[in-house]
């Protein structure tokens, strides 16, 4: 089994490090694709009647993985390349996979599709190529997320299935994949579901991280008509005064008519995270998630301040 690990980067600095260490042991390969524009292409998004204009760079994504990289990267795995196709609303994946993997590196055999703030526990990763090493029919191998709402003690558990690994099985080429995902769309597709889940810390990130969240989905949801369209006040009125003691709301989802549609947040066991987000708990947490853990508001409102 020869897997290369890919990720399609905007950005996602927070937790980019955590990410690449929980793969790490299980990938020949780890191919950053980092981009510096939103699906679509939009520069400039409406918000609140104001133009607000995307920056080049977002968070520092680049830098972030060149520091990971030099202390953590023994065996050269690695590497940071251009995006080429980053503004693709369809077949984003198809083209990064079959125009710059698989030239680069055809004796893979599995692609393992990774987004920067997902966390891989250890044990869930492990099962997960246990399964594709004895598995010689599934083209994709399919997990749900456990959705961590603005801190890692919190945890919205979904259950939407989506392909993490791809099974090549001697093929050159994948086919058309969709919405920047690496799901293919054709009905000719063996899929297998794990039963694993995927620690994803997209919803727990910074403020900072999460308001560009945002607005580039108001850019290719609502204003390029891609996907159901966020709320706008979702940043302010949803995710920002979002407490577990003082302001305990459940309209999480940010699409409009599907508030619902992630569950509630409910408390996680600390012990259950991944090695690597316990480690950044005690070391290094985020400024942000203390508002969201603060049982009284004044000290809330002195944390946000």
């Amino acid at each position: 089994m020869n897997t290369i690990a890919i990720y399609r980067l905007l950005y996602g600095s927070d937790f980019i490090g955590e990410s690449l260490s929980s793969v790490y042991d299980h990938c020949e390969k780890i191919l950053c694709f980092v981009g510096h524009e939103a699906f679509g292409g939009r520069r400039v998004i409406r918000y609140f009647g104001h133009d607000v204009y995307l920056p080049h760079d977002i968070d520092g994504l680049t830098e972030a993985i060149g520091a990971w990289k030099r202390e953590h990267d023994p065996k050269n795995k690695v590497a940071v390349l251009p995006n080429p196709y980053a503004t693709l609303l369809k077949g984003q994946v198809q083209r990064m996979v079959n125009d710059e993997v698989m030239p680069r590196y055809p004796d893979c055999t599995h692609i393992l599709f990774v987004e920067a703030d997902e966390v891989w526990h250890e044990r869930s990763i492990g099962r997960l190529f246990e399964m594709a090493r004895g598995d010689a029919i599934t083209d994709e191998f399919m997990a749900e997320p456990h959705l961590f709402w603005r801190s890692p003690r919190y945890c919205s558990t979904r259950t939407n299935p989506y392909c993490v690994l791809r099974a090549l099985r001697g093929r050159k080429q994948i086919g058309l994949t969709g919405h920047a995902l690496m799901s293919a769309t054709g009905k000719d597709v063996t899929r297998r579901s794990t039963g694993l889940r995927v620690h994803n810390f997209g919803f727990a990130a910074s403020a900072r991280t999460i308001f560009w969240k945002h607005l580039t989905a108001l850019s290719f949801s609502r204003d390029l008509n891609l996907d159901s369209p966020p709320r706008e006040a979702w940043f302010e009125e949803t995710w920002r005064p979002w407490n577990w003691h003082t302001n305990r709301r459940t309209d999480l989802c940010p699409s409009i008519g599907y508030e619902d549609a992630f569950p509630p947040a409910e408390e996680y066991p600390h012990g259950d995270l991944p090695a690597a987000m316990q480690r950044r708990i005690r070391t290094s947490p985020l400024a942000d998630w203390a508002s969201a853990e603060c049982a009284t508001a004044p000290a809330c409102q002195e944390v946000a301040a």
